[in-house]
């Protein structure tokens, strides 16, 4: 047998890469538009003139996206930043299905590009190359379908380091000072820097952030800007895209809070140890490590740690690590294992274990925890393995001390109410909610009979309800719609835990004088 030259392995590679990706897209073109329509349909609001933080509420978007013709979508801009609307201008040029198919292509051959440039640098076999669709075939899939970005930031943030390395510090703070206006979360490149005590570069990309941030204030304006750093960033950063507690999302925050769900301070004590402990490592892991490629990894991994919300497309970033491995062990079982561990984490099917008991139903994240064991152990003496190991130990201690039975909130009116609520009304003397899904609008009954309904007794100020003066809510959820029902209870609609925008209804009981 004849096997072909290293030049014929290295083209038939990204062949190989090449040909999987445009079997994806083109599976894309026949998949709902998914993710990719929040950013083109944002970017449309914009170019139209008509891009507010109203916007940011759902069942606005939505309702301004049904106003363009367009039917089945359901888009939650959120918890996208306003930068993203200006990035995407010229897809609008199209139609929303062109649009979606030159930016797949677009996101594939950048990430060919980088993948190219990474595997020559570090002079990989390109063998590695079959392997990268496989291991990663979940997220590879995944961002063509859901029109993602992944991909495009696996290019910035790929350029932006391989730009450090060679200390062009402007072309570094471009490349990942987009990446951090895309999706905010590269912004712990910042730590990266000051923890590497890089300070003329932290110093480069802080300035790209700024510029980048005062173009966009101008395009998009301060009140839009305003609005998302002060709700819904917030939001967003405790977990709230939509539901209170998803389990999909795999990660450490979610992990607890499904715990804790009945002990607020328990949960906050328990997530700010818990990233006290992954900072304190973080700091050894810079300290100790001399792999530029190992440490820059490290933290893009360190970033899918602590994000409140993980999915099935940003580990497609744990290429970075990929390539680390392959080219710092020797092929023997401890590689076949790292490579076997992207795989789980890549491709495990979570939906078959969200029904399971804790710690059972969170596989990717007891994955993840593994793996950063592995990434920082032989960086340790035996005093800061430990400490890995207690990190990981805490969780499953926790696990399996705490009840998991769920603690319902009495304020929701009716349990499982729909995603997205946005509205109620009165009809033949029952209360109905409203709300939007891919269909329009849907209207449902709670079965509570209204004998009256006093709209007068109360009020709204600072977002907070007021019943006859005295003021009654304090959280800092957005609520519409407060009303007073059969003289004895407040009903209204409420955001609380959720994602921007996506009310419940909810009721008070009141105590009448």
């Amino acid at each position: 047998m004849i096997w072909p030259n290293a030049i014929s392995i290295k083209h038939l590679g990204y062949l190989f890469i090449t040909l999987i990706g445009l079997v994806f897209i083109f599976n894309a073109v026949h998949f709902e538009p998914h993710d990719f329509a929040n950013y083109y349909f944002g970017a449309t609001f914009l170019k139209e003139g008509n891009f507010s933080s109203l916007l940011y509420f759902p069942h606005k978007f939505n309702q301004e996206i049904a106003t363009l013709g367009y039917k089945n979508i359901f888009c939650s801009y959120a918890p996208n930043p306003p930068f993203l609307a200006t990035f995407f201008m010229p897809f609008t040029f199209v139609s929303l299905k062109i649009a979606k198919i030159i930016f797949n292509l677009i996101s594939l051959l950048l990430f060919l590009y980088s993948l190219q440039k990474l595997f020559k640098i570090y002079a990989i076999k390109h063998i590695f190359l079959f392997l990268i669709p496989i291991v990663f075939l979940i997220p590879f899939r995944n961002n063509f379908l859901f029109g993602q970005i992944y991909l495009l930031l696996f290019f910035l943030l790929s350029e932006g380091f391989l730009a450090f390395k060679r200390k062009s510090y402007i072309k570094m703070g471009v490349f990942w000072g987009i990446a951090i206006m895309l999706k905010i979360f590269p912004i712990i490149l910042l730590f990266f820097l000051l923890f590497k005590k890089q300070y003329r570069a932290l110093i480069y990309l802080f300035s790209t952030c700024i510029f980048l941030l005062s173009i966009s204030l101008i395009i998009n304006g301060s009140e839009v800007w305003e609005f998302y750093l002060k709700s819904v960033l917030i939001k967003s950063s405790n977990g709230e895209i939509s539901r209170d507690v998803v389990l999909g999302y795999q990660s450490i925050f979610m992990f607890l809070k499904k715990l804790f769900l009945s002990n607020t301070t328990i949960f906050s004590i328990s997530l700010l140890l818990s990233k006290l402990i992954l900072i304190v490592i973080s700091y050894f892991f810079t300290k100790n490590e001399t792999s530029e490629l190992n440490t820059f990894s490290f933290w893009i991994f360190l970033s899918i740690l602590l994000s409140p919300y993980g999915s099935t497309y940003t580990s497609i970033l744990l290429i970075f690590l990929f390539i680390y491995y392959v080219k710092e062990i020797n092929p023997n079982f401890k590689l076949l294992f790292v490579i076997f561990l992207f795989f789980l984490i890549s491709n495990t099917p979570i939906h078959y274990f969200l029904e399971l008991p804790i710690p059972f139903s969170f596989p990717r994240l007891f994955l993840l925890l593994i793996l950063f064991i592995f990434l920082v152990s032989k960086n340790f003496n035996y005093i800061h393995r430990k400490s890995s190991i207690v990190f990981i130990s805490f969780f499953l201690l926790i696990a399996l001390l705490t009840s998991k039975n769920d603690i319902q909130n009495g304020q929701v009116l009716v349990q499982d109410q729909p995603i997205l609520v946005y509205d109620y009304v009165i009809e033949k003397s029952i209360l109905n909610y409203i709300y939007w899904n891919k269909n329009g609008k849907q209207m449902e009954s709670t079965g509570l009979a209204i004998k009256n309904i006093d709209t007068s007794s109360t009020t709204m100020h600072n977002n907070q309800i007021y019943y006859k003066g005295k003021q009654i809510t304090f959280n800092d959820d957005n609520k519409l719609k407060p009303s007073v029902v059969n003289q004895e209870i407040l009903i209204y609609l409420s955001d609380l835990n959720q994602g921007i925008g996506f009310y419940q209804l909810r009721s008070i009981p009141l105590t009448l004088d």
